[in-house]
């Protein structure tokens, strides 16, 4: 993109991003009495996930391992949906995992909702359906069968043999192409069948059998003649789409009445309302901190362009909360979840890179002496290749995590589904949540980081009064240039990998000696926490548990700083699960037997063992393929400069970071889960990313020389000095935006976010180390023995 900017430019550019900010925040709406037109979505109107609405997520299957087929999942599933209609729950996701008979739920509690009972939800969901056909459609005022409609029931579904969905393909008949649902009895229910049809047909008008499901009326289909031989039709006199789909979803409801098996809830994780509204505060909280210390950060390091940088990142997080919220109505809302507001905040940090990028050569071209205008332009042309090298490989990481665990009819599924083939519907939402906004970040990042702080900052230096070289990163007036020292990093590289081999045999041995903890979310079992005020005696309430759970359970009680209120974790071990029923006498008893204390679930974890091993499985295949996605890229973009041997390096160097990250869970004892799979994988592309960035750097001063043999040594060791100060920066700005989100996490007691910022915080700083001090002094090391290698064959030819 070239421009000579003008000063309107900027003006016009940044009024467009603050006024776009405000409508993305705040939405636009109009007020008519107690009527509210909403005309653009804001962040009031985000759809957040169950783990800040708070809510249930629950697999079923058929009950004592029955086999059941695709039609008998698809019957599953449609009375799971009627269920949850009738529970008034519209804002649902329902999957079927054909391969695995898995059904998966995932719905919030209504905003209304006052009694907080999952248990009771759960299991009204996967109670087993009561299909029935009955004389007429007489209802109560709840809509409740009365009358000759309660009283006279004509079949029931095990009297239905099976339901057909299809269409009138008879060009002769009046209801060609109209659709149409196909009944065939068994012997059950035919002479009843058509001793009803008989005697209703007969009436005037001619009468009506309804088909309900539990209390809910279904269908009522009028009796045009007596049907005897066990075959009949529901004719639903239409052709559209829409007709289409009421009787493929009729055909499923009917069979659902007769299925050989009942639903059971084989996993499933609550979380209370409660739990979730205070949750949503701490990380809001922890993102406007996030965002204030980073644009701080970038004012303080670069001045001009650092306040042009705050401006883009600003309509970056504005733009990336409208892709959430529905602001576009082409778009349809996204669920938010708690991760996904870390990666809002992450992608805060990491929002800035390529304004670092930038700024950086900026500073580094005027204080070569060249002009305000000659510094932007070479500044902005030689920072973009780094900029989208260094992006490529978040994104690869972003679309695994969305592939890996998003719903199973979403594009990045399909398009990974021959890696992850094997493997059933893994729907964690909130990895999916965190993979979406990082991903939107990172492409925006090219958006606003690029093309608006391009525009902007050109616009902003043709100011008069804003045309101070010092501005921009010149030294002021007089001030001595302090001499440059390269670090011989390069030479040094032995003692690094004595460091890096001393540290990963640390957490090998720490790792054997005292193993590594398991949540239950890979190995399976269950894990229940209650809050309660005042003082309790935990070997009494030990006790009471266990008369209800059993001797294997372990207790944990812990606090929040910005609350009264204590907690209480029970935990059992990954071959134990519980039934719904029991967890609800488990609450019974601690209301019962400490009514001073008022317990109350605040969520619920139940994982089967087999379910369990399979997400961790999914999750090691995920993370070797973006590994894999990552070399192959590298190698191809890199390859006149050793291709696959310098992308091999930069793998090995992030299995350094890799490890580093399963240390810091070993050692603080933090059970590995969903958020270590989200840590490693975000590591593998924000690591490779400083990597790619130094390789550009190499690549560039390789190009620039004027040396056709330029030793290899001093090259990379040049390239790591000169991009040093932008690895360190790009790091810092980001541990800005997690350093808020753990300090934050740790005041309102989020321990499933600490869990995961933390480490990941650790691991940003093991990044920059592997990228400066592992991949291009083994990159060296490499090269070195080869030569040698290549010179003895020589020698013994």
């Amino acid at each position: 993109m070239k421009t000579k900017g003008r000063p309107w430019h900027f003006f016009v550019v940044a009024v467009l991003i603050v006024v776009f900010a405000f409508t993305a925040f705040f939405g636009v709406s109009t007020q008519y009495g107690d009527t509210t037109k909403i005309w653009i979505k804001g962040a009031q109107n985000i759809r957040f996930g169950i783990d800040i609405r708070g809510g249930v997520d629950v697999t079923f299957m058929p009950a004592d391992g029955y086999d059941a087929t695709d039609e008998q999942m698809d019957a599953a599933k449609a009375i799971v949906e009627q269920r949850l209609v009738n529970l008034n729950i519209t804002d649902n996701e329902v999957y079927a995992d054909y391969d695995k008979d898995r059904i998966i739920v995932r719905f919030p509690w209504k905003e209304d909702e006052t009694e907080f009972n999952p248990e009771s939800a759960i299991q009204e969901i996967g109670a087993t359906a009561r299909l029935t056909f009955r004389e007429g459609k007489e209802v109560d005022s709840d809509g409740k069968p009365t009358g000759v409609t309660a009283e006279n029931i004509i079949l029931e579904g095990s009297d239905i043999k099976s339901a057909t969905a299809g269409v009138d393909g008879n060009r002769d008949s009046s209801t060609y192409g109209e659709y149409y649902v196909a009944l065939e009895l068994n012997d059950s229910g035919k002479d009843k069948f058509a001793e009803a049809t008989k005697r209703l047909s007969e009436e005037s008008p001619k009468g009506t059998i309804s088909i309900w499901m539990d209390d809910t009326m279904i269908s009522y289909p009028q009796v045009q003649t007596a049907i005897t031989d066990g075959r009949a039709q529901i004719s639903l006199n239409g052709s559209d789409e829409e007709t289409r789909q009421q009787a493929i979803t009729l055909a499923n409801q009917i069979n659902s009445g007769s299925l050989p098996f009942a639903l059971t809830a084989e996993t499933y994780s609550t979380i209370s309302p409660s739990l979730g509204a205070n949750s949503l505060d701490a990380m809001v909280l922890a993102g406007v901190i996030a965002f204030i210390l980073v644009v701080l950060f970038m004012i303080f390091n670069y001045r001009l362009p650092g306040f042009v940088a705050s401006i883009a990142l600003l309509g970056q997080t504005a733009m990336t909360l409208a892709f959430v919220s529905g602001y576009f109505s082409v778009l349809n809302s996204f669920t938010l979840t708690l991760p996904g507001i870390a990666g809002i905040i992450l992608a805060i940090g990491m929002g800035v890179d390529a304004n670092v990028i930038t700024a950086e050569r900026i500073k580094e071209e005027i204080r070569r002496g060249k002009s305000i205008e000659g510094a932007l332009r070479a500044g902005f042309d030689r920072g973009l290749t780094p900029i989208i090298d260094g992006n490529v490989t978040v994104i690869i990481v972003a679309v695994m995590l969305m592939g890996a665990f998003g719903p199973t009819d979403s594009f990045f599924a399909k398009l990974l589904r021959p890696i992850f083939f094997a493997f059933g519907p893994s729907t964690a939402g909130t990895i999916y949540s965190f993979g979406y906004t990082l991903l939107i970040g990172v492409l925006l990042n090219f958006v606003f980081g690029v093309i608006s702080t391009r525009v902007m900052l050109k616009g902003i230096s043709k100011l008069k009064f804003l045309r101070n070289p010092v501005l921009y990163g010149a030294l002021k007036p007089g001030a001595p240039e302090k001499p440059k020292k390269e670090i011989n990093i390069v030479g040094n590289r032995k003692k690094f990998f004595a460091f890096s081999s001393a540290l990963l045999i640390v957490i090998v041995v720490f790792s054997l000696v005292f193993g590594v903890k398991m949540d239950i979310q890979f190995k399976g079992g269950a894990m229940i926490t209650y809050s309660y005020t005042g003082e309790v005696d935990m070997n009494t309430v030990k006790k009471d548990v266990q008369d209800i759970l059993g001797s294997s359970v372990t207790l944990q009680s812990g606090s929040s700083i910005a609350s009264d209120s204590q907690t209480l974790t029970i935990t059992l071990p990954g071959t134990e699960t519980v039934e719904t029923e029991t967890v609800e006498a488990l609450s019974a008893k601690l209301d019962s037997n400490y009514p001073d204390n008022a317990f109350e679930q605040l969520s619920m974890s139940n994982v089967d063992p087999t379910i369990g091993g399979e997400f961790f499985a999914k999750s090691l295949v995920g993370i070797a393929a973006a590994a894999v996605l990552i070399l192959i890229y590298i190698s191809i973009r890199f390859k006149k400069l050793g291709g696959w041997r310098g992308a091999s390096m930069a793998i090995v160097a992030l299995l350094n970071d890799m490890i580093v990250i399963f240390g810091i869970f070993a050692i603080f004892r933090i059970p590995l889960n969903g958020n270590f799979i989200a840590a490693m994988l975000t590591i593998l592309g924000y690591s490779i990313n400083d990597t790619v960035v130094i390789y550009d750097r190499i690549r560039e001063d390789r190009s620039l020389s004027s040396h056709k043999h330029v030793d290899f040594a001093a090259l990379v060791n040049t390239g790591i000095n000169k991009s040093l100060r932008r690895t360190i920066n790009t790091t810092l700005s980001t541990l800005l935006a997690l350093g808020s989100v753990c300090v934050i996490s740790v005041i309102f007691g989020l321990d499933s976010i600490f869990t995961f910022a933390f480490p990941l915080m650790i691991g940003m700083v093991s990044g920059v180390y592997s990228s400066v001090c592992i991949a291009g002094p083994l990159w060296v090391e490499w090269e070195s023995r080869r030569k040698k290698g290549t010179k003895k064959k020589k020698a013994t030819a």
